[in-house]
């Protein structure tokens, strides 16, 4: 992150993604990057209730668009639990390089991204189109 301090992440989210680490197979790539979004929860985040979470923040299951700072093209996506992803219909997993640098990010942040080919971008939060919490669904 650059444009932030600090990320918040809701408890629910926080327990959730702990509880990937028990029950995703460990398989190479997926291993890495599920341990790096744990590593980001654990010691870089500001969990917080999910009642107290400000609506401009990302959390899963957030409608959100951003913009690669690089190629300038813009995404709208949702981010999801890795389960729930789905290319045609725009759910990125929250363990993917870009679904980790969205989630806990304010809207407007920049954030930077390595991607599996080991290119780095940089992406910037231009939009929460929608977030659970706001809508006062904490139980996703």
């Amino acid at each position: 992150m650059t444009d932030q301090d600090i990320r918040l992440i809701t408890e629910l989210d926080a327990a959730r993604i702990r509880e990937l680490g028990h029950r995703l197979p460990g398989r190479g790539e997926s291993v890495g990057a599920l341990a790096g979004l744990i590593d980001m929860v654990e010691q870089e985040a500001e969990i917080v209730p999910g009642a107290g979470i400000d609506p401009d923040v990302v959390t899963v299951n957030s409608t959100v668009s951003f913009r690669d700072e690089v190629t300038r093209s813009v995404h709208r996506v949702t981010v999801v639990y890795p389960h729930e992803m789905s290319v045609g219909k725009r759910r990125i997993s929250v363990v993917s390089p870009v679904g980790r640098a969205l989630l806990g990010s304010r809207a407007g942040g920049l954030a930077a991204v390595e991607l599996p080919d080991g290119t780095h971008r940089m992406i910037r939060l231009l939009e929460i189109h929608y977030q659970p919490e706001a809508a006062g669904h904490f139980t996703r």
